[in-house]
Protein backbone atom coordinates (compact mmCIF):
# COMPACT_ATOMS: atom_id res chain seq x y z
CA UNK A 1 0.00 0.00 0.00
CA UNK A 2 1.21 3.55 -0.66
CA UNK A 3 2.08 5.89 2.18
CA UNK A 4 3.32 9.40 2.92
CA UNK A 5 5.50 10.67 5.74
CA UNK A 6 4.20 13.54 7.78
CA UNK A 7 5.22 14.96 11.16
CA UNK A 8 6.80 11.84 12.58
CA UNK A 9 4.39 9.27 11.12
CA UNK A 10 4.03 7.17 8.02
CA UNK A 11 0.42 7.59 6.89
CA UNK A 12 -0.83 4.51 5.06
CA UNK A 13 -3.65 4.74 2.51
CA UNK A 14 -5.22 2.91 -0.42
CA UNK A 15 -7.38 3.73 -3.43
CA UNK A 16 -10.15 1.54 -4.85
CA UNK A 17 -13.28 2.00 -6.95
CA UNK A 18 -13.61 4.02 -10.14
CA UNK A 19 -10.26 5.40 -11.30
CA UNK A 20 -11.84 8.56 -12.70
CA UNK A 21 -14.78 8.64 -10.29
CA UNK A 22 -15.77 11.29 -7.81
CA UNK A 23 -13.31 11.04 -4.91
CA UNK A 24 -14.78 9.82 -1.61
CA UNK A 25 -12.54 9.72 1.47
CA UNK A 26 -13.60 7.34 4.26
CA UNK A 27 -12.24 8.28 7.69
CA UNK A 28 -12.61 5.65 10.40
CA UNK A 29 -13.04 5.95 14.14
CA UNK A 30 -11.04 5.16 17.26
CA UNK A 31 -8.68 2.24 16.75
CA UNK A 32 -10.16 1.24 13.38
CA UNK A 33 -7.96 0.41 10.41
CA UNK A 34 -8.38 -0.51 6.74
CA UNK A 35 -10.03 -3.92 6.50
CA UNK A 36 -11.61 -3.93 9.94
CA UNK A 37 -15.31 -3.51 10.76
CA UNK A 38 -15.77 0.08 9.53
CA UNK A 39 -15.80 0.59 5.74
CA UNK A 40 -15.16 -3.04 4.73
CA UNK A 41 -14.43 -4.02 1.15
CA UNK A 42 -18.04 -5.06 0.52
CA UNK A 43 -19.31 -1.62 1.46
CA UNK A 44 -16.65 0.11 -0.62
CA UNK A 45 -17.81 -1.91 -3.64
CA UNK A 46 -21.27 -0.34 -3.25
CA UNK A 47 -19.75 3.13 -3.17
CA UNK A 48 -17.84 2.24 -6.35
CA UNK A 49 -21.11 1.21 -8.02
CA UNK A 50 -22.32 4.76 -7.39
CA UNK A 51 -19.33 6.10 -9.32
CA UNK A 52 -16.92 6.90 -6.50
CA UNK A 53 -13.15 6.70 -6.39
CA UNK A 54 -12.54 5.61 -2.81
CA UNK A 55 -9.64 6.59 -0.57
CA UNK A 56 -9.26 4.79 2.76
CA UNK A 57 -6.48 5.46 5.24
CA UNK A 58 -5.20 4.24 8.57
CA UNK A 59 -5.42 7.25 10.86
CA UNK A 60 -2.08 8.06 12.41
CA UNK A 61 -1.01 5.68 15.18
CA UNK A 62 -3.33 2.87 14.04
CA UNK A 63 -2.91 0.05 11.55
CA UNK A 64 0.08 0.60 9.29
CA UNK A 65 0.26 4.36 9.99
CA UNK A 66 3.11 4.01 12.44
CA UNK A 67 5.57 6.44 14.05
CA UNK A 68 8.83 7.09 12.21
CA UNK A 69 10.42 8.66 15.29
CA UNK A 70 10.32 7.62 18.95
CA UNK A 71 7.04 8.59 20.61
CA UNK A 72 6.20 8.15 24.30
CA UNK A 73 3.50 5.79 25.45
CA UNK A 74 0.58 7.27 27.36
CA UNK A 75 -0.97 5.96 30.56
CA UNK A 76 -4.38 7.11 29.41
CA UNK A 77 -6.11 6.29 32.71
CA UNK A 78 -3.73 8.45 34.74
CA UNK A 79 -3.70 11.13 32.04
CA UNK A 80 -7.48 11.48 31.93
CA UNK A 81 -7.49 11.70 35.70
CA UNK A 82 -4.95 14.51 35.54
CA UNK A 83 -7.04 16.35 32.95
CA UNK A 84 -10.13 16.07 35.13
CA UNK A 85 -8.16 17.67 37.96
CA UNK A 86 -7.19 20.58 35.72
CA UNK A 87 -3.55 19.59 35.38
CA UNK A 88 -1.59 20.48 32.25
CA UNK A 89 -1.08 17.51 29.96
CA UNK A 90 0.71 17.49 26.60
CA UNK A 91 -0.17 15.31 23.61
CA UNK A 92 1.93 14.25 20.62
CA UNK A 93 -0.88 15.27 18.24
CA UNK A 94 -4.54 16.34 18.15
CA UNK A 95 -7.47 15.75 15.83
CA UNK A 96 -6.27 18.86 13.95
CA UNK A 97 -3.18 16.87 13.02
CA UNK A 98 -5.19 13.89 11.79
CA UNK A 99 -7.50 16.15 9.75
CA UNK A 100 -4.42 17.67 8.13
CA UNK A 101 -3.11 14.13 7.46
CA UNK A 102 -6.21 13.48 5.35
CA UNK A 103 -5.54 16.61 3.33
CA UNK A 104 -1.92 15.52 2.85
CA UNK A 105 -3.14 12.21 1.44
CA UNK A 106 -5.37 14.12 -1.00
CA UNK A 107 -2.30 16.10 -2.05
CA UNK A 108 -0.37 12.86 -2.58
CA UNK A 109 -3.00 11.41 -4.91
CA UNK A 110 -3.59 14.69 -6.77
CA UNK A 111 -7.12 15.43 -5.55
CA UNK A 112 -8.02 19.08 -5.03
CA UNK A 113 -11.47 18.49 -3.56
CA UNK A 114 -13.18 15.38 -2.22
CA UNK A 115 -16.38 14.15 -0.66
CA UNK A 116 -15.62 12.96 2.86
CA UNK A 117 -17.33 10.60 5.29
CA UNK A 118 -16.23 10.14 8.89
CA UNK A 119 -17.47 7.55 11.39
CA UNK A 120 -17.44 8.12 15.17
CA UNK A 121 -14.06 9.76 15.95
CA UNK A 122 -13.75 10.06 12.18
CA UNK A 123 -16.83 12.30 12.32
CA UNK A 124 -14.85 14.72 14.50
CA UNK A 125 -11.88 14.53 12.14
CA UNK A 126 -13.87 15.31 8.99
CA UNK A 127 -15.64 18.22 10.66
CA UNK A 128 -12.28 19.72 11.53
CA UNK A 129 -11.16 19.02 7.97
CA UNK A 130 -14.18 20.98 6.66
CA UNK A 131 -13.38 23.84 9.04
CA UNK A 132 -9.61 23.98 8.53
CA UNK A 133 -9.64 23.24 4.78
CA UNK A 134 -13.12 24.18 3.49
CA UNK A 135 -11.94 24.41 -0.11
CA UNK A 136 -10.94 20.71 -0.01
CA UNK A 137 -14.33 19.33 1.12
CA UNK A 138 -17.08 19.07 -1.50
CA UNK A 139 -19.58 17.37 0.79
CA UNK A 140 -19.56 16.00 4.31
CA UNK A 141 -21.10 12.93 5.91
CA UNK A 142 -20.92 12.60 9.69
CA UNK A 143 -21.78 9.10 10.87
CA UNK A 144 -22.55 8.06 14.48
CA UNK A 145 -20.36 10.83 15.90
CA UNK A 146 -20.45 12.87 19.07
CA UNK A 147 -22.04 16.29 19.41
CA UNK A 148 -18.66 17.98 19.80
CA UNK A 149 -19.63 19.61 23.09
CA UNK A 150 -17.08 19.64 25.88
CA UNK A 151 -17.99 19.42 29.59
CA UNK A 152 -19.68 22.64 30.64
CA UNK A 153 -21.25 23.24 27.23
CA UNK A 154 -24.94 22.64 26.68
CA UNK A 155 -24.67 19.87 24.08
CA UNK A 156 -24.95 16.10 24.66
CA UNK A 157 -21.94 14.64 26.47
CA UNK A 158 -20.02 11.37 26.37
CA UNK A 159 -21.18 9.32 29.36
CA UNK A 160 -18.43 8.37 31.86
CA UNK A 161 -19.32 4.67 31.55
CA UNK A 162 -18.89 4.86 27.78
CA UNK A 163 -15.52 6.57 28.12
CA UNK A 164 -14.45 3.82 30.51
CA UNK A 165 -15.36 1.15 27.95
CA UNK A 166 -13.54 2.93 25.14
CA UNK A 167 -10.46 3.56 27.25
CA UNK A 168 -10.35 -0.12 28.21
CA UNK A 169 -9.61 -0.86 24.54
CA UNK A 170 -6.14 0.62 25.04
CA UNK A 171 -5.07 -2.19 27.38
CA UNK A 172 -2.67 -4.61 25.74
CA UNK A 173 -4.04 -8.14 25.49
CA UNK A 174 -2.53 -11.33 24.15
CA UNK A 175 -4.16 -12.69 20.99
CA UNK A 176 -6.26 -15.42 22.72
CA UNK A 177 -7.80 -12.75 24.96
CA UNK A 178 -7.85 -9.83 22.51
CA UNK A 179 -9.93 -11.50 19.77
CA UNK A 180 -12.94 -12.43 21.95
CA UNK A 181 -12.63 -9.15 23.86
CA UNK A 182 -12.87 -7.00 20.73
CA UNK A 183 -15.68 -9.16 19.35
CA UNK A 184 -17.66 -8.42 22.50
CA UNK A 185 -16.89 -4.71 22.21
CA UNK A 186 -18.50 -4.80 18.77
CA UNK A 187 -21.48 -6.72 20.14
CA UNK A 188 -22.02 -3.85 22.56
CA UNK A 189 -21.53 -1.19 19.87
CA UNK A 190 -23.94 -2.99 17.52
CA UNK A 191 -26.97 -2.11 19.63
CA UNK A 192 -30.21 -4.09 19.57
CA UNK A 193 -31.71 -3.00 16.25
CA UNK A 194 -29.99 -5.05 13.54
CA UNK A 195 -28.84 -8.66 14.08
CA UNK A 196 -25.26 -8.96 15.29
CA UNK A 197 -23.01 -10.55 12.64
CA UNK A 198 -20.84 -12.50 15.05
CA UNK A 199 -18.87 -14.66 12.61
CA UNK A 200 -18.19 -11.77 10.26
CA UNK A 201 -17.08 -9.53 13.14
CA UNK A 202 -14.76 -12.29 14.40
CA UNK A 203 -13.17 -12.44 10.94
CA UNK A 204 -12.67 -8.67 10.80
CA UNK A 205 -11.30 -8.50 14.36
CA UNK A 206 -8.87 -11.33 13.62
CA UNK A 207 -7.72 -9.68 10.40
CA UNK A 208 -7.14 -6.37 12.18
CA UNK A 209 -5.22 -7.94 15.05
CA UNK A 210 -2.92 -9.85 12.73
CA UNK A 211 -2.41 -6.85 10.44
CA UNK A 212 -1.47 -4.39 13.17
CA UNK A 213 -2.35 -4.63 16.85
CA UNK A 214 -1.36 -1.33 18.43
CA UNK A 215 -3.40 -0.51 21.56
CA UNK A 216 -0.79 2.10 22.51
CA UNK A 217 -2.04 4.06 19.49
CA UNK A 218 -5.59 3.89 20.82
CA UNK A 219 -4.41 5.51 24.06
CA UNK A 220 -2.76 8.36 22.16
CA UNK A 221 -5.81 8.82 19.92
CA UNK A 222 -8.03 9.15 23.00
CA UNK A 223 -5.66 11.77 24.36
CA UNK A 224 -5.82 13.57 21.00
CA UNK A 225 -9.61 13.76 21.29
CA UNK A 226 -9.36 15.37 24.74
CA UNK A 227 -6.64 17.81 23.68
CA UNK A 228 -8.60 19.12 20.68
CA UNK A 229 -10.79 22.21 21.17
CA UNK A 230 -14.57 22.09 21.23
CA UNK A 231 -16.52 21.54 18.04
CA UNK A 232 -19.82 22.59 19.58
CA UNK A 233 -19.72 26.21 18.42
CA UNK A 234 -17.17 25.82 15.61
CA UNK A 235 -19.22 23.39 13.51
CA UNK A 236 -21.82 26.08 12.88
CA UNK A 237 -19.33 27.53 10.36
CA UNK A 238 -19.40 24.44 8.12
CA UNK A 239 -20.82 25.49 4.76
CA UNK A 240 -20.62 22.43 2.48
CA UNK A 241 -23.57 20.07 1.86
CA UNK A 242 -23.78 17.86 4.94
CA UNK A 243 -25.55 14.64 5.85
CA UNK A 244 -25.66 13.42 9.45
CA UNK A 245 -26.25 9.67 9.82
CA UNK A 246 -27.09 8.46 13.30
CA UNK A 247 -28.86 5.68 15.14
CA UNK A 248 -31.37 5.62 17.96
CA UNK A 249 -29.83 2.35 19.22
CA UNK A 250 -26.34 3.87 19.53
CA UNK A 251 -24.89 2.92 22.95
CA UNK A 252 -21.92 5.24 22.56
CA UNK A 253 -23.47 8.47 21.27
CA UNK A 254 -27.28 8.32 21.74
CA UNK A 255 -29.55 9.79 19.10
CA UNK A 256 -29.50 13.27 20.65
CA UNK A 257 -25.89 13.63 19.50
CA UNK A 258 -26.83 13.20 15.85
CA UNK A 259 -29.83 15.51 16.18
CA UNK A 260 -27.72 18.22 17.77
CA UNK A 261 -25.01 18.01 15.09
CA UNK A 262 -27.61 18.36 12.32
CA UNK A 263 -29.21 21.30 14.14
CA UNK A 264 -25.92 23.18 14.47
CA UNK A 265 -24.58 22.77 10.92
CA UNK A 266 -26.44 25.04 8.49
CA UNK A 267 -28.82 23.17 6.16
CA UNK A 268 -27.55 19.76 7.26
CA UNK A 269 -29.71 16.75 6.46
CA UNK A 270 -30.40 14.15 9.16
CA UNK A 271 -30.90 10.43 8.57
CA UNK A 272 -31.88 9.06 11.97
CA UNK A 273 -32.20 5.27 11.76
CA UNK A 274 -34.24 3.80 14.63
CA UNK A 275 -32.38 0.46 14.36
CA UNK A 276 -28.81 1.71 13.95
CA UNK A 277 -26.27 1.17 16.72
CA UNK A 278 -22.69 2.42 16.77
CA UNK A 279 -21.61 0.76 13.55
CA UNK A 280 -22.32 0.92 9.82
CA UNK A 281 -24.74 -1.98 9.44
CA UNK A 282 -24.81 -4.10 6.30
CA UNK A 283 -28.55 -3.40 6.04
CA UNK A 284 -27.71 0.31 5.55
CA UNK A 285 -24.85 0.05 3.06
CA UNK A 286 -26.88 0.32 -0.13
CA UNK A 287 -28.84 3.30 1.16
CA UNK A 288 -25.64 4.96 2.42
CA UNK A 289 -24.10 4.65 -1.03
CA UNK A 290 -27.18 6.13 -2.69
CA UNK A 291 -27.36 9.01 -0.24
CA UNK A 292 -23.64 9.70 -0.65
CA UNK A 293 -24.15 9.91 -4.42
CA UNK A 294 -27.16 12.20 -4.03
CA UNK A 295 -25.24 14.51 -1.68
CA UNK A 296 -22.32 14.61 -4.13
CA UNK A 297 -24.40 15.82 -7.08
Amino acid sequence: MPSIEREGFKINYEETGRVNGRPLVLVAGLGEQIGSVEYPDEQCALFAEQGFRIIRLDNRDIGLSIPTVPIPNVDIFATLGALQQGQAVSAPYTLFTIADDVVAVLDAVGIKQAHVMGASMGGFIVRWMALRHPQRVASLQIVMSGSGALPGEDGPQLAPAVLEKLTDMSKKRARPQALPYHTEVWRWLWGNGYPFEEEWVKQRVTFAYDRAYRPEGIARQILAVFKTPSLWEAQAKIQCPTLVIHGEQDPCFPGEHGKSIAARIPNAQLWLDPQMGHTLHREQWQEMAKRAAALAT
